[in-house]
């Protein structure tokens, strides 16, 4: 194929186009989400406030309070000091990995989380709202409390191992996350008012959850700034594939360009030739050598292995399986000269 390699990138480029075009307009439609969730206070208009919204619920909301566990706080495991209610702990490997090119570039690669919570609330003087499912929320802000790097001893069978197949471990690094109990946060999810109180819980309509330390201002400046940039990459993705597009399709044009001339020219040489041939004929025929199919033109052509010289040379451009005398198959034709 004249154009593979074009076609190829067009592919790629569609590809990222598509990924970062779902992405532009999921960051839109959390943009515009966010902007118009109310933020509310957490105090004893609350409940009467989610008295008056269809069943008792806000789609999308913001409050701000303090972190405080329903129950007993979960303890760091690496620093039992510190208590939360959202805990992580991840296991990470750090290695060196053959690249393009025989180029060695360092790489992470997760091996283990393991994630703990326990029921907690956003307090604001008396007044709380329960969150649920805060472990699964989009955007979740917690502290590093614990992280430790170890490098690994590698032996030379190690060496010689990741030299033939590409990896080489350089250490594990552990890291523990903590939400703790006491740090005020900006709470967004929906809204809900049941028998035990206000709860806020991933919201049902596809909207994200977040549970960030940042206001809401700041959120929604950082979602803006995210969809500006990813808008960049759509427009740059955008205007490769029609470039893309541009240039194979103006090869495209110029390969029929060339066939259509080719053809032009192919018809005004069969129409030289023929004009030759027919000067070249004689004038005078008899009834039983003209062409069997056209009965026009002299016969010319002799159809093997039959044998039958009935064909003037237009005719035989345009029968070539079967003799039209006996109905054989043709294998080949050749000129005639009939004296």
């Amino acid at each position: 194929m004249e154009y593979l390699q074009e076609a190829v990138l067009l592919g790629i480029d569609l590809l990222v186009l598509f990924v970062c075009s779902n992405q532009y307009y999921k960051l839109r439609k959390n943009c515009r989400a966010l902007k118009d969730a109310p933020q509310l206070q957490i105090d004893e208009q609350l409940p009467e406030r989610l008295l008056k919204e269809p069943d008792q619920k806000l789609k999308y909301a913001v409050i701000r309070g303090s972190v405080t566990p329903i129950g007993t706080a979960l303890r760091s495991a690496m620093s039992p000091s510190v208590t939360g209610v959202l805990q992580t702990m991840t296991l990470t490997e750090h290695r060196v990995a053959r690249a393009m090119f025989g180029f060695w570039q360092e790489e992470k690669q997760i091996i283990h989380v393991s994630a703990n919570e326990t029921p907690f609330k956003l307090i604001n003087g008396k007044h709380g709202v329960e969150i649920v499912s805060g472990l699964s929320a989009e955007l979740l802000d917690m502290d590093t409390v614990y992280e430790n790097y170890e490098p690994s001893s590698l032996t030379v069978f190690d060496h010689l191992f990741g030299l033939f197949s590409g990896v080489r471990q350089k250490g594990l690094q552990t890291t523990e996350e903590m939400l703790r109990d006491g740090s005020f946060i900006t709470a967004v999810g929906e809204l809900e008012l049941d028998g035990s109180g206000v709860r806020l819980h991933p919201p049902s309509n596809g909207s994200p959850m977040f549970l960030t330390t940042a206001t809401k201002n700041t959120l929604l400046k950082r979602l803006e700034e995210a969809r500006s940039s990813t808008l960049l990459k759509v427009v740059v993705c955008g205007t490769i594939s029609v470039v893309l597009i541009g240039i194979i399709a103006r090869k495209a044009y110029k390969r029929k360009k060339q066939e259509w001339d080719e053809q032009k020219l192919r018809k005004q040489l069969e129409g030289s030739r023929a004009t030759r041939r027919a000067r070249m004929r004689p004038t005078v025929v008899s009834e039983d050598q003209l062409c069997v199919v056209c009965i026009v033109n002299p016969k010319e052509v002799i159809c093997l292995p039959c044998g039958h010289v009935c064909l003037c040379e237009n005719c035989a451009q345009k029968i070539s399986l079967h003799c039209p005398v006996c109905r054989t198959v043709i294998e080949t034709k050749a000129a005639a000269f009939i004296t």
